[in-house]
């Protein structure tokens, strides 16, 4: 009898978990409709009425502004604003490129570990201009002992790509190239470049982009200083053939490896030791348009030290058929993105997790792992007064939880009202609450902490008592 009980428990908690993420299934999907209801202006018609639609925003825009400020000084303040936007994006442009005085210092810079660096790029069909571009920009790094590895994949209509290398190779011996048989994609092109590279670090470059002339200068630099093994930096991207147009400036956190399997925010410009590659390839061609995460995800798993230069030492081209421009411009980047990670993800032993692409951008993941076990979480909110507030929180907690294996532990500091205390009373018939008295003046640290000596949880979950939560699967 009491295995029956338990097995028929067992169903209902295995039906309740399943009911649980359907729900949160729908949740997302009504999200998602409500985001692409929202994106009915990408029809011809709203496109064709955009240049309308723009100028009578900016006369309601302005109007507005005028109105609420009683003056002008909110548009004069927003154009402040842009102004000092254009000089960020100019300053982090060419003028953050060294001056003479500063390029011959950094050229004549002797580090004990004076790395020999090969650059790989892979070419296809490239247009004169950003060949040209990109290995002047090679050419033009302060730090000398690098390598340029070409691999050309062009078509007989692009020939003069190979005459334009082979005008650079004859010039500087440090440019190598090699035309291919035939073209390989990406990830087979960059392994060809690979094959050609004679150096101690390895560093990927893409044939339509350009380097700061410092940027080899600071990775050796820190390779030196800090032992690292794969080193990435800052980045942005330009329009126009112009750095200092930049459209996005794109700041990056340190190696954070949760981040990095949702979002590949380390993107450019990766350079590592050679030696990381050892058993394993650069680039997988079953993972073309996203080859640069899968080679990260393999690569920093095996660093010893990922060092982040917290320099903008990138640009990345927009054009069209440039990513840069929106996957829309390679649509089999986001299932390629999505493939490398979860490899990644079995790799590290998970299994039955979901990957699910964001409304932030489409290869920026929602990663849902399988829950093991019913750990016990320790819900701990402080709290003064603001008995709506905290009502609103609470109730949501239990009426939107699917799941029931928690507590709440109510720090009181130091309320004053009737209503509260009334409050705690009714919260006292709930054996999952706890209210514990805060004495002496506030402390938001040692509030928590003191909440947090009274759990009996696995994990602790800090709320604020102004939350409400919407999600059911939100634990």
């Amino acid at each position: 009898m009491e295995k029956d009980y338990k097995e028929a428990y067992e169903q209902e908690k295995y039906k309740s978990t399943y009911l649980a993420g359907r729900v949160a299934e729908l949740e997302d999907q009504v999200d998602d409709l409500q985001f692409k209801l929202d994106r009915i202006k990408n029809n011809p018609v709203w496109k064709a009425s955009a240049p309308f639609r723009r100028c009578m925003h900016f006369c309601i825009r302005q109007a507005d502004r005028v109105k609420n400020c009683g003056s002008l000084s909110g548009v004069i303040a927003k154009m402040k604003y842009k102004a000092n936007e254009r000089k960020a994006m100019c300053y982090y442009g060419t003028e953050s490129f060294p001056d003479d005085a500063e390029r011959e210092r950094q050229k004549n810079t002797v580090f004990d570990r004076m790395v020999k660096v090969s650059v790989l790029t892979p070419l296809w069909n490239t247009p004169e201009n950003f060949l040209r571009e990109m290995i002047e920009s090679v050419q033009a790094q302060t730090y000398q002992n690098w390598e340029l590895c070409l691999a050309d994949g062009s078509d007989d209509a692009h020939a003069y790509v190979g005459e334009i290398c082979r005008e650079y190779a004859a010039k500087d011996s440090r440019v190598v190239y090699r035309k291919l048989e035939k073209n390989g994609g990406i990830a087979e092109n960059t392994n060809r470049c690979l094959e050609m590279a004679t150096g101690e670090f390895v560093a990927p470059f893409d044939h339509d982009d350009l380097l700061h002339p410092s940027v080899l200068y600071e990775y050796v630099k820190v390779i030196n200083e800090k032992n690292a093994d794969y080193i990435y930096c800052d980045e942005a991207t330009f329009k126009n053939g112009d750095v200092n147009q930049m459209i996005t400036m794109h700041f990056k956190p340190d190696y954070a490896i949760d981040n990095l399997r949702a979002n590949n925010y380390i993107c450019h410009f990766s350079m590592f030791d050679r030696r990381l590659l050892e058993g394993t390839e650069l680039y997988r061609t079953k993972f073309d348009g996203s080859q640069d995460h899968d080679m990260i995800l393999r690569l920093t798993d095996k660093a010893k030290n990922v060092v982040h230069v917290p320099k903008l030492l990138y640009y990345w081209r927009q054009h069209a058929g440039s990513v840069s421009s929106g996957v829309q411009a390679k649509p089999y980047v986001v299932e390629s993105a999505r493939g490398a990670v979860a490899d990644h993800l079995r790799r590290h032993g998970f299994s039955n997790f979901k990957i699910t692409s964001t409304r932030a951008f489409e290869t920026i993941f929602k990663i849902t792992y399988e829950i093991i076990g019913e750990p016990k979480i320790s819900i701990i909110i402080p709290n003064k007064d603001h008995v709506e507030d905290l009502r609103r929180c609470i109730s949501s907690i239990m009426e939107k939880s699917t799941y029931d294996n928690y507590e709440i532990i109510v720090v009181e500091n130091n309320s004053e009202t009737r209503e509260i205390f009334a409050y705690y009373e009714e919260l006292a018939n709930n054996p999952a609450v706890k209210i514990i008295p805060y004495k002496g003046d506030f402390n938001y640290s040692a509030i928590n902490n003191l909440g947090v000596s009274y759990a009996s949880g696995d994990y602790v979950l800090l709320l604020n008592n102004d939350i409400q939560i919407i999600t059911v699967n939100w634990m």
